[in-house]
């Protein structure tokens, strides 16, 4: 318990009092033992006692006061503050007497309610009077209400009028005191409402305006969400399900009832997920039975959940309009020949979120994609690579509200990688509140193809017709080429058959660093083009089919395809393009490459009549040139002057005439033109046989060096003073006699085509014409055909000596030259290549004669030692004969009668046509008769079974050619199968 400051103060005292008494008097007897010394000091101990006692008294007063000070300062702080906070409130605090008359009225009522707060105190105001007129008998009732409950709060609702005359919706807590002797009043706390009310009105304004229904349920723990009591349900009830508000509310199984049966557990189920996903909206459509019209209409639910207010608040609104419109709609786009689809951003600041929302049958059918895999992934890894950018971007802009191309192709990649065309149109539509792209298709892939294919053509054609020159030619038809099919790497190669070399005509990109192969003879995919195969590799760098020199210098990440150009039905040229990857050639692309190479291969076709007609031209002028040279004048000089001229509008660089003098029996130079000092021609003077020119003359044909570094002739300085590579040396020969010998030199590999050879041997011809007369002709001729008729003899005398080191093949030599010059006839060989062939029969076990006994007349099989020796007989026939001018071209068979056509023969593995036609020709009539023919280990066969031999080996022996027309020409002459 605490004690009031005046009981303080006195309790002090009394203990100063009491301490001093009892300590004082003590003191004194000890101090003064005489009467007159204690008389003195009790006056001295009065005198202390009252000074100690006032200040005493003084120092507990001002404590005191200092403590009063304080808390009257903290009272007047707490004042102010709750005056402050009245002032400032929103909130009334009225004080009444029993009657309702105002005691006291808070400041704030001038600002809440523009009263003045002192008006009570000038005249006697009772409450009730500020109370709505309609509202007065409430009031008084409330009032009453107070008086009869003391001590109790009490809450009211009621109007009140302001001072502008306006009335205000307030609610009221009031308090009877009056048995409390501090307050003996009533308290009223007034809460201004009237903003909350109108806000509730205008709020109650938008739910009876929605068109749907609003409904909230309170969901205690542990009950089912589906069945939860609604507590409010806006009045639209009856116009939306045809039932009145009151019986959902009373009810909460009744609604489930009339949902469809096949929609009612996914309802349920739904609702139960709003509140198990808290703040999560869920939306459900069904279908419901409406009361009134009795039929089923679809409804939409929007549902979320409350977990704190435990309030489940869902909006129901009609959507049967909607729903028909999308069954209409998905029946028209299930049904459509066109893609349909609609897709939408998933997040609007990620162009990558773009998803297929829905797409018809149509689109899986075309892209070979689910509908789940189309879902899955942005919608732009459908359009092809080239594409892309412009659909996305145009995609994206549409999808802004901008309006880019409504209406445009491009190509989509199916889910096997097939390109295919659509002609697009695109609108923006909404949907669930988010804007979203409808597109159609239409699928143009042939048409399209069509029309690429036809501009393709037409831009290469028109880039070969913008020059006469083939390289400038090629050099424009790879740029349209590359342009027409989207390639960044391309070249135009071409083959010359009258050099047999391949040359670049045109490259673009990475093919311009890869040398380009002077032959075919390596394998590559350049050289499958060669035999009409379009070559389509989907990684080149580690393709097998790429020709080993150049796959170190192909890029990682590049698809290509080679494809034959072809002039009529023969390879001409090669056409490769590249494209990196992901890039894969279609189909499609590749038969406009072969389109393209067809325009390329008619264009060099073109060209390359119009230069030999050129050609042509230029040569029978020259030819009329040089007649009328020698009509013009009989001295031989002039005449050697208009041929040296016309014989060096071929590429050549050096000519020399040397004239035949038979007193001499010597070659004597005569003109000359092309070399670097003519003066110091050396060979002045050559007799027969001597050098390559005197060769030419004894022997009356053409001598063809091709190196001569190697064999450099009779006057090897000069040869290398004037850096000479090649000679042909023509002897000049008319009527039968010998006239002279023309030499011809180039400074680089001979390389003249055989229509300038032609034209060479036709100056030749010309120049001999104009030297001699018949007889030397007649002469000629006669010593021509005995020196054949010599080398005739010497032929079958090495054949008989063949036949009679190896019994077996006795009689074989006459059988298959005959059979071989039959086959050649048939295949069209020209007459006078026929006794080459016929000499090159009768030779073709000419290099037995180099076999020793032991391995060629063994009668069991031989080793794989022994086969080796024997496979050597080819070379020593080339290396007896190929010395031989007369046999040059007769040693195709001997030498190369055992290659195959799959490149697996001997002796050096020639595949194809790179095995002379010849040698193609009597390997099937070998092979042939051996196998008619008896043999020591084995009986002839049947004719049909060798037949049948034959033409399984076709394509892998042999020439698959040559065994058809040998096939046709046995079926048509009835051979016998034995000799």
């Amino acid at each position: 318990m605490r004690l009031p400051d005046p009981w303080k103060i006195a309790f002090a005292y009394l203990l100063l009092s009491l301490a001093w008494i009892l300590g004082s008097d003590r003191l004194l007897l000890n101090l003064a033992p005489s009467p007159q010394a204690l008389t003195f000091w009790q006056s001295v101990k009065g005198l202390v006692f009252v000074l100690l006692s006032g200040g005493l008294i003084l120092f507990l007063t001002q404590a005191f006061e200092r403590k009063w000070q304080r808390n009257l300062q903290s009272w007047k702080t707490s004042e102010e503050r709750f005056r402050t906070l009245l002032e400032n409130s929103r909130e009334l605090i009225y004080l009444l007497d029993r009657e309702g008359h105002i005691r006291y009225v808070s400041p704030n009522v001038g600002q809440v309610l523009n009263y003045d707060p002192l008006g009570h105190t000038r005249q006697n105001l009772r409450v009730l009077d500020f109370v709505h007129p309609e509202d007065r008998p409430y009031a008084e009732a409330a009032l009453e209400d107070l008086l009869r409950h003391p001590g109790e709060v009490r809450e009211y609702r009621l109007r009140i009028l302001d001072g502008w005359g306006r009335a205000r919706v307030v609610r009221v807590w009031g308090k009877n005191l009056l048995r409390d002797p501090t307050v003996q009043g009533i308290v009223l706390n007034v809460m201004d409402e009237t903003e909350i009310e109108e806000e509730r009105s205008r709020f109650k304004g938008v739910l009876e305006a929605l068109p749907g229904v609003v409904y909230q349920a309170r969901v205690t723990e542990g009950q089912d969400p589906a069945y939860a009591p609604l507590f409010y349900a806006s009045p639209q009830s009856e116009t939306l399900f045809g039932y009145l508000a009151e019986s959902l509310l009373q009810d909460p199984a009744f609604y489930f009832q009339k949902v469809h049966p096949e929609d009612r557990a996914g309802l349920e189920e739904t609702v139960r997920r709003a509140v198990a996903e808290p703040g999560k909206v869920q939306v459900y459509t069904y279908r419901f039975l409406h009361g009134k019209r009795k039929t089923w209409v679809w409804l939409r639910d929007t549902l979320v959940f409350d977990p704190e207010t435990r309030l489940l608040t869902g909006y129901t609104y009609d959507v049967s309009q909607e729903v028909e419109q999308e069954t209409r709609f998905r029946t028209l786009a299930e049904t459509a020949p066109a893609l349909i689809l609609l897709w939408q951003l998933e997040s609007l600041e990620d162009p990558e979120s773009a998803r297929l929302v829905f797409a018809n049958p149509m689109v899986t059918e075309t892209t070979g994609y689910t509908p789940e895999e189309l879902a899955s992934r942005p919608i732009w890894e459908l359009v092809h690579p080239a594409d892309r950018e412009t659909v996305r971007n145009r995609g994206l802009a549409r999808l802004r509200g901008e309006n880019p191309p409504a209406r445009y192709a491009f190509r989509i990649l199916a889910k096997g990688g097939e390109v295919r065309w659509l002609d697009y149109s695109a609108a923006r539509v909404e949907v669930m509140g988010k804007p979203a792209i409808l597109g159609v298709g239409l699928d143009i892939t042939e048409a399209k193809e069509k029309e690429l294919a036809l501009e393709a053509f037409a831009r290469v054609s028109l880039a070969l017709r913008r020059s006469e020159d083939l390289k400038e030619m090629m050099e424009h038809a790879l740029d349209a080429a590359l342009g027409a099919l989207e390639a960044p790497v391309g070249s135009i190669l071409l083959y010359d058959r009258d050099t047999g070399r391949l040359e670049e005509a045109a490259s673009r990109g990475w093919l311009k660093h890869i040398p380009t192969p002077p032959t075919l003879a390596e394998e590559g995919m350049v050289a499958r083009a060669f035999q009409g195969e379009v070559v389509v590799s989907p990684d080149l760098k580690n393709d097998p089919r790429v020709r080993p020199g150049a796959k170190p210098l192909v890029p990682e990440g590049f698809s290509g395809v080679v494809v034959p150009i072809l002039a009529g039905t023969e390879p001409i040229g090669a056409l490769t393009l590249a494209w990196p990857h992901p890039r894969t050639p279609t189909p499609a692309e590749v038969e406009r490459a072969q389109l393209i190479a067809e325009a390329m291969g008619n264009a060099v076709r073109r060209a390359n009549l119009r230069r030999k007609l050129a050609q042509r031209v230029e040569q029978l002028e020259a030819l009329r040139a040089i007649d009328q040279a020698i009509l013009a004048s009989l001295d031989l000089a002039p005449s050697l002057e208009v041929l040296l001229d016309k014989i060096f509008l071929l590429p050549v660089d050096a000519a020399a005439f040397f004239l035949y003098k038979p007193e001499e029996k010597a070659l004597v130079f005569s003109a000359s033109r092309g070399f670097r000092n003519p003066k110091a021609f050396a060979p002045r003077s050559l007799r027969l046989g001597q050098g390559h020119v005197g060769r030419a003359a004894l022997l009356g044909e053409k001598v063809a060096v091709d190196d001569l570094e190697k064999e450099p002739g009779s006057h090897p300085a000069f040869t290398r003073q004037e850096a000479l590579v090649s000679e042909r040396a023509y002897p000049l020969l008319a009527r039968g006699k010998l006239l002279g010998v023309l030499a011809v030199f180039t400074r680089r590999p001979w390389d003249l085509s055989p229509d300038e050879e032609e034209f060479l041997e036709a100056l030749v011809g010309q120049s001999a014409l104009a030297l001699d007369s018949i007889q030397t002709l007649r002469e000629l001729q006669k010593s021509q055909r005995e020196l054949e008729a010599a080398y005739e003899l010497t032929l079958l005398g090495w054949a008989k000596a063949v036949e009679l080191r190896d019994q077996e093949t006795a009689g074989h030599t006459e059988r298959v030259t005959e059979l071989t010059l039959r086959l050649a006839r048939a295949l069209g060989v020209p007459e006078e290549d026929l006794d080459h062939i016929r000499r090159g029969a009768i030779l073709h076990d000419v290099g037995k004669i180099a076999i020793p006994d032991a391995i060629l007349l063994k009668p069991g099989p031989l080793t794989e030692e022994e086969w080796g020796v024997m496979r050597l007989h080819p070379v020593y026939a080339h290396e007896w004969l190929s010395g031989i001018p007369f046999l040059k071209k007769a040693l195709e068979i001997p030498y190369c009668h055992h290659e195959r056509w799959d490149g697996s023969g001997y002796p050096r593995g020639l595949k194809g046509l790179e095995i002379p036609l010849s040698a193609r020709i009597f390997a099937v009539v070998d092979v042939y008769d051996a196998l008619t023919s008896d043999r020591p280990y084995r009986k002839a066969w049947p004719r049909e079974r060798a037949l049948a031999y034959l033409k399984e080996q076709a394509g892998k022996q042999f020439d698959p050619e040559v065994v058809a027309a040998f096939l046709r020409m046995m079926a048509g002459e009835g051979l016998e199968t034995t000799p």
